[in-house]
């Protein structure tokens, strides 16, 4: 498949039958989950990508809302929602596994709870947040405590434990995202790596995942998308 997102007056991509499909945005976050999954279980599959500023109206037959990720599997089922995808994923291909049942909970809660970082990394980067960075980053940091401690209780490379898991692959999008702060704001990050020694040294093994690599995304582009939305002007093929 062509990796050009796909815009209003495209033609619908002939779609095989029995194989996965993933509908996405190179610099989607949720999407990036998605991919994730998909490359660390070795899943074959095609990805389409969709101009979500301009989008064929035959997505909308796929996804009502339009929204990216959505996953056709084999099955020729469509699933949408980032959390549902990989869940579904993790039950159709369950090797590797991406939960541990003895911190199966604590693993959702832990989803569950970085969506709190989340929603502050939304609003700072679509202008809904008018705080300095440094006040943003604070907030964060707070929030990035728990998680922090949860490392050492848990005493492992990864949330998943010697390899990564659910929680690894479900935050990943917005860590790797984070260095684009400073360029957006064009301000400083201050950030007190000191206090976050697991998280810091979890980053590093992250980064030297194969499936990690091969889905990494210039924090230079995605900033630069950022700005070009703010300005009304983006072109996701260009950037």
């Amino acid at each position: 498949m062509s990796s050009l997102h796909l815009s209003e007056g495209s033609e619908k991509p002939d779609l095989v039958e029995g194989k996965p499909y993933l509908f996405s945005m190179k610099f989607c976050p949720f999407a990036h989950r998605a991919r994730l999954a998909l490359s660390y279980k070795q899943i074959p599959h095609e990805i389409i990508n969709i101009n979500l500023k301009n989008k064929p109206k035959w997505y909308l037959d796929i996804h009502p809302e339009g929204k990216v990720p959505a996953f056709i599997g084999p099955d020729g089922k469509v699933v949408v929602e980032s959390d549902v995808i990989v869940n579904t994923l993790d039950e159709m291909y369950p090797d590797p596994p991406l939960y541990n049942e003895e911190t199966k909970s604590r693993d959702l809660e832990l989803v569950k709870n970085f969506g709190k970082i989340i929603n502050i990394f939304s609003d700072c980067i679509h202008g809904r947040d008018s705080r300095p960075l440094d006040e943003v980053v604070a907030e964060i940091s707070k929030h990035l405590e728990q998680f922090e401690e949860e490392l050492e209780t848990r005493g492992t490379d990864f949330f998943g434990g010697d390899t990564p898991g659910i929680v690894d692959i479900m935050i990943w999008p917005w860590v790797e995202r984070s260095k684009a702060l400073p360029l957006i704001y064009k301000q400083p990050l201050s950030f007190e790596k000191e206090k976050f020694p697991l998280i810091i040294k979890w980053v590093m093994n992250m980064k030297a995942q194969d499936f990690v690599i091969e889905n990494a995304g210039p924090i230079e582009k995605f900033a630069k998308l950022i700005l070009s939305m703010k300005e009304g002007n983006v072109d996701f093929d260009s950037i």
